[in-house]
């Protein structure tokens, strides 16, 4: 921490120096304006003028000699690192041209400007200003919800195209979650426009993360439940851990907008006697298809209690549970 010395400036004024680095780091001159505020804590926080605009940012993207799952990871990365222009190159993009779409279209506010069968430009139309990151994590929570409901119900009946479009939706917001808190960590204007607090940025990334494998392990669940034969007493005992296993993700958002970290070490408890159930399980009905569901459900338990531990683990400030609290949650 450094220190710095008030000059008295006048009859009724006092000056502070700033310290050279953080002005070449927000590209301030003499003569630039700078706003402040107090805090709950009585600290002045100081950040520079928030219209000063900054040069586009861009990164290209060659594709040649690599599979569509590379090129998935490098576009996600460029827009988590908040570039305006992803520039996807290569010899002959016909051959890939749908599944890059499908990936771009993966994205909020990425949309196709220029393509050809060498070149596609994506252009980001994000106004960080307009996203709310509570608002986000609260949709994500509502989808996982209703994908919950649906893999209980597709014990006995097929839901897994459903709950496979939901999860594009739960993958879309994480992703914009991820932008927002890269830029918030990169920016601390950002993160006072977005209006969330420092420590918690790295909580909100984990949480996010966190619903995101949720998610994913819900549809991998419901996917096998719908290719493998499964008889009616093994059924009943499916249903009866799935239930279990609603109504523990269920506690745990409830811990996290109420910020109650009693409720969160009860959850994350739970996590070992769930997935000691789904081992008796197999060891009753040791067969292929019922060990993939119960695989995949016990990653879903650990992503459980991940969230559980961001809850008790981070010290989530008084900001997210007053965002949380007007939630109307089902228990």
């Amino acid at each position: 921490m450094e220190k710095r010395k008030l000059i008295k400036f006048g009859s009724n004024s006092h000056v502070l120096s700033i310290p050279n680095y953080w002005l070449k780091k927000y590209k301030l001159n003499k003569g630039d304006l700078l706003y402040f505020e107090e805090n709950r804590n009585g600290e002045l926080i100081l950040f520079p003028e928030l219209h000063k605009e900054e040069s586009l940012k861009e990164i290209t993207i060659k594709a040649d000699d690599k599979s569509i799952e590379r090129l998935g990871r490098e576009i996600l990365s460029a827009y988590i690192n908040n570039s305006d222009f992803i520039i996807i190159t290569g010899n002959n993009l016909d051959g890939i041209m749908k599944s890059i779409r499908k990936i771009l279209h993966s994205f909020v506010a990425l949309e196709i400007v220029e393509e050809n069968n060498k070149k596609i430009v994506a252009r980001d139309f994000l106004n960080l200003r307009d996203v709310s990151i509570f608002e986000n994590i609260r949709r994500m929570d509502i989808i996982i919800r209703g994908m919950l409901e649906d893999m209980i119900k597709s014990v006995h009946e097929d839901h897994s195209n459903s709950i496979y479009q939901r999860d594009f939706d739960v993958n879309r917001f994480c992703f914009l979650i991820l932008r927002a808190v890269h830029g918030a960590v990169d920016n601390p204007a950002i993160a006072r426009m977005l209006d969330v607090q420092n420590k918690d940025l790295l909580a909100i990334w984990l949480l996010s993360m966190n619903m995101e494998d949720i998610g994913d392990e819900i549809k991998r669940v419901s996917r096998f439940l719908r290719v493998h034969e499964l008889d009616e007493d093994l059924k009943k005992s499916i249903r009866i851990i799935f239930l279990k296993v609603e109504k523990a993700y269920l506690d745990v958002m409830k811990a996290y907008y109420a910020n109650d970290i009693e409720l969160a070490f009860y959850v994350d408890s739970l996590k070992d006697t769930l997935i000691e159930d789904c081992n008796k399980l197999f060891e009753k009905y040791p067969v292929t298809g019922v060990g993939r569901i119960l695989e995949r459900l016990k990653k879903l338990i650990s992503g459980i209690g991940s969230v559980a531990w961001v809850v008790f683990g981070a010290g989530l400030s008084e900001r997210v549970k007053e965002v949380g609290s007007g939630f109307v949650l089902k228990s």
